[in-house]
């Protein structure tokens, strides 16, 4: 018999908080948001986020640094690797001296091919930087003890694409994927918090890379603020306003995408992937109502395409497409998409397991892939994630619970390694809040090591669990669901099999090969005939 091998696995805890003693240039309770994180060759993984701390050599933007922190034990413990500076000081080409903050929206991403002048494994950042915040140093000039509530107007907002060789310890400039112009508040500020300087009181800012390889070419999707009156249906490409930067702002917001063959600085013109609704203002007619937001693009297992984002045009606050071509998201001439789940909670187009209950909302969804097929989502409304184990564009989403709290901004990063789904979560708490970015990891099944069946030498049963997959909670009439049955007596035999696994505390547990749910004492007391449930590994994160 094959003996028992006790696995250490990550324990989950907080990656970053913000010093008392650091000023912010918004809102402190959102200083520290956007974790994104990437995993590279050698297994490091690596994160970024915001950190809108006031620079000390200006006062304000001017110099700021966007962090990059690296962990070499599997999420275990993160440390800070590197400070990404802004184009300006990265390079000596003019067309970048503007651009003198690195800001926000970050995305990290690892080459998995060669595409154009760079090769596989190369670490990619792309975020958003900016000139200086206007707002927050002519309110400073009037009052130096006023303290900002929220975000404000930075001037000459673009997407910058960076990369390292290095494993994210030294970065170079690549080019510019999208450029904006004002910020014009955001955050609840729109259109509220304008500089002076912003003559025109212009919103136009550019936000949320997500980046891609896809036919040889990589992809660059994007929030889009500039004005666009529509786009040619036959490529998608956006058609801008030639009053974009002088008209009356009307607030919209598309998403879109560029691609480059890696060669050059030269990306394509933005084609549209969600225009939003008609608005109309100043006697034109705009793209971009109920401002679509934050785009991921995954490939399900039977060909399609699919793609969420945030949507504040009413009903679900977060809508998804289908799509046989990544690139053609428009082409179906469906401007805002459909409801991740309906408010009345009957099943939608996504269907749910019972129990479920229908994806969860809140903003800033995120869906990626794991290595088996397997879809895993989230969105700001839920701790929880779902599962479609299928990973097809009509597989059932299963939800299972997780040791970390919702949050906006929460991301998801599959581990090789470990088989494990490691989680950064960025809060959202108000002004006067502490910015805090967490971590944690979460066992969905099928992890990496050696799973068992645990056989009674009396009767030849085996520890099931009544081929549940997730919590007991969850569909399953929140009754404990795990004991002895006969062998093969489920259609879903991995609920038979179970990690024997070490904590960091010493302790050890059995997580099922399923869902990757713990064996738990119902009660939580462990006293003579407690019965045994499927719950999340609460001491994993």
């Amino acid at each position: 018999m094959q003996e028992l091998q006790l696995r250490p696995r990550p324990q989950g805890s907080i990656l970053y908080e913000l010093p008392n003693n650091e000023q912010c240039l918004k809102g402190r309770g959102n200083c520290a948001v956007y974790p994104k994180s990437a995993q590279l060759p050698s297994g490091r993984l690596v994160a970024a986020f915001e950190k809108s701390t006031v620079v000390a050599s200006s006062g304000a933007a001017t110099g700021q640094t966007l962090p990059i922190y690296k962990s070499d034990d599997d999420g275990t413990s993160w440390q800070p690797l590197a400070e990404v500076k802004a184009p300006a000081y990265l390079s000596s080409d003019p067309q970048y001296a503007k651009y003198t903050s690195n800001w926000t929206s970050s995305y990290l991403y690892t080459l998995p091919e060669n595409v154009g002048n760079l090769t596989a494994g190369t670490l990619l950042l792309a975020s958003v930087v900016s000139g200086e915040d206007y707002y927050y140093t002519e309110r400073k000039a009037a009052d130096p003890n006023w303290v900002p509530t929220n975000d404000g107007d930075r001037k000459d907002m673009a997407i910058a694409l960076y990369s390292s060789t290095d494993e994210g310890t030294t970065w170079k400039v690549v080019n510019v994927i999208a450029t904006g112009g004002w910020q014009g508040g955001s955050a609840g500020a729109t259109g509220v918090n304008v500089a002076k300087a912003n003559t025109y009181r212009q919103v136009d800012p550019v936000w949320e890379p997500y980046l891609m390889v896809h036919d040889g070419k990589l992809v660059a999707y994007y929030s889009d603020e500039n004005e666009y009156i529509g786009y040619d249906p036959a490529t998608g490409v956006a058609v801008l306003d030639p009053n974009n930067d002088t008209a009356a702002d009307p607030q919209t917001q598309i998403l879109a995408h560029k691609t480059w063959d890696g060669t050059g600085t030269a990306w394509s013109a933005p084609v549209v992937d969600i225009a939003g609704k008609n608005v109309t203002s100043g006697g034109k007619t705009y793209i971009g109502g109920g401002r679509p937001g934050m785009t991921n693009a995954v490939p399900t297992t039977d060909g399609k395409w699919f793609i969420t984002y945030e949507y504040w045009g009413g009903g679900a606050n977060v809508r998804f497409k289908m799509a046989a071509d990544p690139l053609k998201f428009y082409a179906d001439g469906d401007a805002d998409g459909e409801e991740i789940s309906r408010a009345d909670g009957k099943q939608g187009l996504l269907p749910f397991a019972s129990g479920s209950g229908g994806l969860s909302w809140g903003g800033s969804p995120v869906v990626i892939n794991l290595p088996d097929g397997r879809l895993v989502y989230n969105a700001a409304g839920s701790g929880a994630v779902w599962v479609n184990e299928s990973g097809r564009s009509d597989g059932v989403w299963t939800k299972y619970q997780t040791s970390l709290g919702s949050g906006y901004s929460r991301t998801l990063q599959y581990v090789a390694g470990t088989g494990r789904v490691h989680i950064l979560q960025g809060t959202w708490d108000g002004a006067t809040a502490t910015a805090i970015i967490r971590h944690a990891d979460v066992d969905l099944g099928h992890t990496e090591g050696v799973y068992y069946r645990l056989v009674n030498r009396k009767n030849g049963q085996v520890i099931g669990t009544g081929g549940n997959t997730t919590d007991a909670n969850i569909g399953n009439a929140d009754v404990p669901d795990v004991k002895l049955e006969d062998l093969g007596a489920t259609s879903k035999p991995d609920t038979q099999y179970w990690h024997l696994v070490t904590k960091a505390d010493g302790k050890s547990t059995l997580l099922n090969k399923a869902g990757g749910r713990e064996a738990a004492i119902w009660t939580g007391n462990a006293t003579i005939g407690q019965r045994i449930g499927q719950w999340v590994d609460h001491l994993a994160g």
